[in-house]
């Protein structure tokens, strides 16, 4: 099967069962292989029966067990291709294949024990057979019949010596007497046969012509003597006993006439030669059945072999056509249960397909009825779900469902602003692994399963890093024993608070130290105007203290405005402007004040966005001056590098500096009012520049420099904009 073609069966693994099970070409093909292989099978032991019975040579079976072979063979092939698309379905996960391979294995099983045991006990038996056949004792008994007939022929032979001997001696003397007398001399030949009971003597020369005969048959030669008979006879009587024609024939030459010899006929008594004939028959059959011995083992192995495969195959082939009967409906209803349970809730099993199938019908159609009623609910829970999801959507608070397991199950968008996680992988993951700033939460509930506790904490994740949440949790009880924590991002409202209470205090303190400040210092200059006027010479200590005092004075005027202008910060006016104008004129006013320090500006880009231009200016010095200011201590190398990035949505402004950057810890600390890293820092200027960013809805982000990473030291702000604040996206 070409890949393509498998990829297309694995997108519809269910026409793929059905074109396994019901091949009506693989059953045809597969019969026809078994039931030849039955018949050649069965012809097989017919001839092997044949040979073993007739004596004839075995191997002529083995063309026969070779056909056997091939086409148990091709069968093997043909149904293992079979079995291992049927493995090959099972390993995919199709629907029912599981099932017609256990029903494959267990008709194989079955079929398989008995006829392996069934062929080992036929070949013990066949050996123990041929044990007993070629046994000592039937050896023996072969050989003592052996030994009977041999010594009956030695004392045939051995009568029929003499008797030849006798007569040649008789005739070689009555040849003198009936010389010339040939008729006297044939009868006297005669009479000697008849005398020594020989049915047939004659006077031959050296080429086996008769010269003279005395016969109760045909005067013919039973046997031609050989030459070598002939070269024997000469000196000496030659006997040769056949079994088969059941005679014993002499030779010997007479003395006295030239090139003559006799040459005598006496057979056996008919009986003995019979029983002479099937002795040595048997005899022979015996010894050839001897040195077939380990043919025949082989060939009987070899016939039960292929009649065990054939079994087996044919056990095989039984198991895939039921399995194809039985596992066709029930993978029908394994393959739309799944697409059920995969979310399909429109999968119906259709019953049509499935007469005959009472039991099978009948659960199809009750699936059919469960699947309606599921699909009714499901669509019920989903439209209360859709109505939960847009209310929980327009609410401002963070809400989290999480199981008794711990497991969230839920969470809307406000959890997963303040939260996020790669890939939205928020539900499935654990609360305590995921959030664990709620875990005393959820302890604490777990102390006290009837309370609502509340905690507050501040988020370190990098993105909201000092954002203030105030969380609650409580069990919905019943039986999924859920809970629900919901929480507040209360970083503003307090912050707002602070800022009022700041502002407050920042007002009246610029208010009570300012009224004081003028008359100093107008003071300390009137002191060195009049002794300047007077002509008199200003002592160095007095001149270095009235000095001091105007510096500190202007000093302390300086911090004075700060104070009022973080108490009256004006509220953001949004109209349109150029950042890259606006960036520029921050970084020439920088560089003409800070001239030793080296600024990098990256490429500005020609946007326009929506937002106070002044304040975005001042919160932009802010930073540049904190910036250069937190470099003063530095040696080596001071570099400020400003970069601008834009998207569709909002500006980032991101001013990176190399001086010893921000602290490791509660570094988002430093937004509030009055806080500072700095001895000589008022910690106002991040406030300010804090205030005017979220007036604009957008955030600021306090990391380390980018060349930290190769041990560099140095601090990054970015500041991020929206191109359109919130409430102004209706006005433009």
């Amino acid at each position: 099967m070409s890949e393509h073609r498998l990829a297309g069966v694995l997108r519809k693994p269910s026409d793929l069962l059905d074109r396994f099970t019901m091949a009506d070409n693989f059953w045809s093909l597969s019969a026809f292989f078994l039931i030849f292989s039955v018949a050649a099978v069965s012809a097989a032991f017919l001839l092997l029966n044949n040979a073993v019975t007739s004596g004839s040579d075995i191997k002529a079976v083995w063309p026969i067990l070779a056909l056997n072979g091939v086409i148990a063979l091709g069968l093997l092939v043909f149904l293992g291709l079979r079995v291992w698309r049927a493995h090959r379905l099972q390993s995919r996960g199709v629907a029912g294949a599981q099932m017609q391979g256990r029903l494959i294995a267990l008709f194989s099983i079955i079929a398989i024990m008995p006829s392996v045991l069934a062929v080992i006990f036929a070949l013990v038996a066949l050996d123990r057979g041929l044990d007993h056949w070629f046994s000592n004792h039937t050896k023996t008994l072969i050989g003592d019949t052996t030994s009977v007939a041999d010594a009956f022929l030695t004392r045939q032979q051995n009568a029929l010596r003499s008797e030849v001997d006798m007569m040649a001696r008789d005739l070689s003397a009555a040849a003198e007497v009936f010389r010339g007398d040939q008729s006297r001399f044939t009868e006297y030949l005669r009479t000697q046969a008849d005398l020594r009971g020989m049915q047939q003597a004659l006077l031959i020369d050296d080429d086996g012509n008769i010269k003279m005969a005395s016969s109760r048959e045909e005067n013919v030669l039973t046997l031609r003597p050989s030459d070598s008979s002939l070269a024997t006879a000469r000196y000496q009587t030659v006997i040769v006993a056949s079994v088969d024609r059941g005679n014993v024939i002499g030779l010997r030459q007479i003395e006295g006439l030239e090139n003559t010899y006799l040459y005598t006929v006496r057979m056996m008594t008919p009986g003995i030669s019979e029983k002479l004939i099937r002795t040595v028959a048997g005899m022979r059959e015996y010894s050839i059945m001897e040195e077939r011995r380990l043919e025949t083992q082989i060939t009987f192995s070899l016939a039960y072999f292929i009649l065990t495969l054939v079994t087996f195959l044919g056990s095989v082939w039984l198991g895939l056509a039921v399995a194809g009967r039985l596992v066709l409906p029930i993978g029908k209803l394994i393959q739309v249960t799944r697409r059920l349970g995969a979310g399909e809730l429109d999968a119906r099993i259709d019953v049509e397909d499935l007469r005959g199938n009472g039991e099978i019908r009948q659960l199809s159609e009750t699936f059919n009825q469960m699947a309606d009623r599921l699909s009714k609910q499901q669509s019920d829970i989903h439209e209360r779900a859709r109505f939960t999801e847009v209310l929980l959507a327009g609410v401002s608070s963070g809400v989290i469902g999480i199981d008794k397991n711990g497991v969230i199950n839920h969470a809307n968008d406000v959890t997963r602003a303040l939260f996020p996680s790669p890939d939205d992988t928020l539900i499935g993951a654990k609360l305590a692994e995921t959030m664990p700033e709620f875990n005393r939460l959820i302890q604490a509930l777990a102390e006290n399963p009837a309370s609502r506790p509340s905690i507050e904490f501040s988020l370190e994740n990098g993105t909201h890093n000092g954002r203030i949440i105030r969380a609650t949790a409580q069990i919905t009880g019943g039986a999924r024993d859920e809970t629900i924590i919901t929480f507040d991002d209360i970083t503003d409202l307090l912050t707002a608070q602070r800022n009022a209470a700041w502002a407050d205090i920042a007002q009246r303190i610029a208010h009570e130290i300012k009224n004081p400040l003028t008359p100093i210092q107008l003071s300390a200059e009137r002191l060195q105007t009049r002794y300047v006027k007077n002509g008199k010479e200003i002592d160095d200590i007095f001149r270095q203290c009235t000095d001091t005092i105007v510096r500190q004075v202007e000093d302390i005027g300086s911090m004075v405005d700060e104070f009022a202008a973080f108490a009256r910060m004006p509220s953001a006016r949004m109209t349109s402007l150029s950042l890259a104008n606006t960036v520029s004129e921050a970084i020439l006013l920088q560089r003409i004040a800070y001239s030793d320090i080296e600024y990098v500006v990256g490429d500005l880009p020609d946007i326009d966005m929506i937002g106070d231009r002044r304040l975005i200016s001042q919160s932009l010095i802010n930073v540049l001056k904190n910036a250069a200011e937190a470099m003063r201590a530095v040696d080596g190398e001071r570099r400020i590098e400003l970069m601008v990035s834009a998207n569709e949505t909002e500006v980032t402004l991101s001013v990176s500096d190399t001086g010893k950057g921000w602290p490791k810890e509660n570094r988002y600390d430093l937004l509030e009012p009055y806080k500072t890293s700095r001895d000589e820092g008022t910690g106002l200027g991040l406030s300010i520049v804090k205030k005017i960013v979220d007036d604009h809805r957008g955030k600021l982000i306090l990391s380390d420099a980018p060349w930290c990473a190769s041990g560099g030291t140095g601090a990054m702000l970015q500041m991020v904009f929206p191109l359109q604040p919130p409430e102004v996206v209706g006005e433009s």
